[in-house]
């Protein structure tokens, strides 16, 4: 999940373009940190960009569900491991991103199956408009 901010940031160019520059073919960093090559370009790993992890289309991101070293995430499912959207989120990404307090308390993969419960280490949870959440789902049985 990621708060505004971040869902803007990972849709424009770190640079801005020069003079003969297509907008649509600049590089951009996905939310959780892979790499965009453009519109129609691959994606690379945030952490190697020798590593292809996906393909840039109009609108998003096509790749393979990665999981994060060191997170609670999971990558690829009983073996799915066919290219998903995943709009402007990495491979991997997992958890919060931009969204200062907030964090997932259950993702929903335990009892109560399909219940996402958000949390705040502060007073309340606030998610701002235009806030974006990548959505896995699977069946009762893929827990």
């Amino acid at each position: 999940m990621a708060g505004f901010m971040r869902i803007l940031e990972a849709q424009t160019p770190p640079i801005g373009p020069g003079e003969s520059d297509v907008y649509r073919w600049l590089t951009t960093v996905q939310v959780g940190g892979d790499v965009v090559y453009g519109e129609d370009g691959p994606v690379t790993s945030g952490e190697n960009a020798n590593q292809i992890v996906g393909k840039a289309v109009p609108g998003g991101v096509l790749g393979k569900a990665r999981a994060k070293e060191g997170a609670k995430c999971r990558g690829a499912v009983d073996g799915n491991d066919s290219l998903q959207s995943l709009w402007v989120f990495s491979s991997d990404a997992c958890g919060t991103y931009g969204l200062a307090h907030v964090y997932i308390a259950h993702a929903g993969r335990t009892d109560p199956i399909g219940v996402i419960v958000l949390a705040s280490d502060g007073s309340r949870v606030k998610i701002p408009s235009g806030a974006g959440m990548l959505l896995r789902v699977t069946t009762n049985s893929q827990n």
